[in-house]
């Protein structure tokens, strides 16, 4: 069910409101009604993938009780090996087939299943919870805690990816307390600016993803290469859109979702790039990927700057395979850990540029770095890049109209706040013509949205 769908949108929605305010005064079914209500939209379209969902929830759930009743850490090795086992059969048990195929020469059969929607974020969610029982930092929930922190529908699919301590002592809560109404002003505020976000990504993939397509097929007309480097502006609002949607969803229900994304286009070195993109994976990332790492005693001591910069560079092309079963994947993550390793030197022994030549070349570099990231290929990547050494020609898809959605989502980009930022000035205090205005642009962008919702990016991560 997408967030950006009538279905969702004019049904669902308003339904589970509906539902959940005629429960809201009974605080032993607030929990267990977001579970229902939560399964109901995960399992819209493919019930199968239920099973999948319940049955992670039911083992993990499990694997932390028997952990905190017989203090063995053996338990939770077994139940994170486990969660991260069913991830890799789902989603690279293919890709490492082929590789197995063409290392040596033998055919090597595909698994026909379709890839369980959002399972790299509950995984995630699975893992940060267990992880942090067995470290002491967090005890065992009842199962329907736990089950709402993993099922939540507003972040199931696709985060924000929350920390267990951010949202578990906020289930449960009374949604329509006195009070609700600025919440949820803020909520559907939110919800807005998300669907507008979606709206603008959108048009601009309506540019971009047929240049992808074409250099695929190895039929990629000249001059046409430039147009994929919007591509980096496009999923930033598709994603930040969805993240929005999904933080503005969680407050009416009365849950804070932590921010995913702070103006990252303003970053003025790589590392304050991923201190802003994603905010919730480099979390993920530093804490339970980079810091073990470090901590792993490989090497002598001697060695620890060595190991700290192979740490960044490894963790990087971990989140690169996170995000798809491709060579240019990993490709795409090692060259931000290279680059990171590079901002950290250039940090200790040379000056600081100043801010915006800082700014213009990180820019640049995430902006080229994401075509090999949606290329599909490492072949495809190298076509785009040898074809943007040719003169941008517009007028081959769409005439000068096409630039419209690409200096818009710029334009969007570099110059508006984050979204947390824009939401907090907007509901400062009650203000009719901010909530018309509000009124009218979700209007107008519903209607363009319902009549061919476009899936989110991240839905294939």
């Amino acid at each position: 069910m997408l967030f950006n769908s009538y279905v969702f949108l004019l049904v669902f929605l308003p339904a589970a409101i509906i539902v959940y305010r005629a429960i809201d005064g009974y605080p032993s079914l607030r929990t267990w009604t977001l579970i229902v209500l939560s399964l109901v939209f995960y399992g819209y379209g493919s019930p199968w993938f239920l099973f999948v969902l319940i049955g992670s929830i039911t083992l993990n759930w499990l694997a932390a009780n028997a952990f905190a009743a017989t203090g063995n850490g053996a338990i939770i090795t077994a139940a994170v090996v486990a969660d991260l086992a069913l991830l890799g059969v789902f989603k690279y048990a293919n890709f490492l087939a082929d590789n197995v195929a063409s290392v040596f020469r033998v055919p090597v059969g595909h698994l026909d299943v379709a890839l369980p929607l959002g399972i790299s974020f509950f995984t995630f969610h699975h893992v940060m919870y267990l992880v942090d029982l067995r470290r002491g930092k967090t005890k065992t929930y009842s199962f329907d805690r736990y089950a709402l922190y993993i099922c939540f529908f507003p972040q199931a699919i696709a985060g924000p990816l929350a920390r267990w301590s951010e949202v578990m002592h906020q289930f449960g809560r009374e949604a329509f307390a006195p009070g609700w109404e600025r919440r949820c002003a803020s909520g559907a505020t939110f919800m807005v600016i998300g669907l507008v976000e979606k709206a603008l990504g959108d048009a601009l993939g309506g540019v971009v993803d047929p240049v992808f397509a074409l250099a695929r097929s190895g039929t990629l007309p000249p001059g046409s290469a430039w147009v994929t480097l919007g591509f980096c502006f496009q999923v930033f609002l598709d994603f930040a859109g969805y993240s929005n949607i999904a933080i503005g969803l969680a407050l009416i229900f009365a849950i804070e979702l932590p921010p995913n994304f702070n103006a990252p286009f303003r970053a003025s070195d790589i590392l304050d790039f991923w201190q802003r993109w994603h905010m919730t994976l480099s979390r993920f990332l530093r804490d339970y990927v980079f810091f073990p790492l470090v901590d792993l005693r490989l090497v002598r001591r001697r060695y620890k700057v060595a190991q700290f910069l192979a740490s960044i560079v490894m963790t990087m092309a971990l989140c690169g395979l996170w995000h798809g079963a491709g060579w240019n994947f990993v490709l795409w993550g090692t060259l931000h850990g290279v680059a990171m390793v590079i901002a950290i030197a250039w940090q200790r022994y040379l000056p600081s540029p100043p801010a915006p030549i800082g700014r213009v070349v990180t820019v640049g570099f995430v902006v080229l770095t994401a075509i090999l990231f949606r290329a599909g290929s490492l072949d495809a990547a190298w076509s785009l890049y040898g074809g943007l050494g040719k003169p941008p020609e517009m007028f081959w898809i769409g005439g000068w109209r096409s630039a419209v959605p690409a200096v818009a989502a710029v334009a969007y980009a570099a110059f508006m706040p984050a979204s947390q930022v824009l939401c907090a000035r907007l509901n400062e205090r009650p203000r009719l013509g901010v909530a018309a205005a509000l009124g009218l642009v979700g209007a107008a962008v519903l209607s363009q949205l319902g009549q061919d919702s476009h899936e989110f990016i991240y839905f294939q991560f």
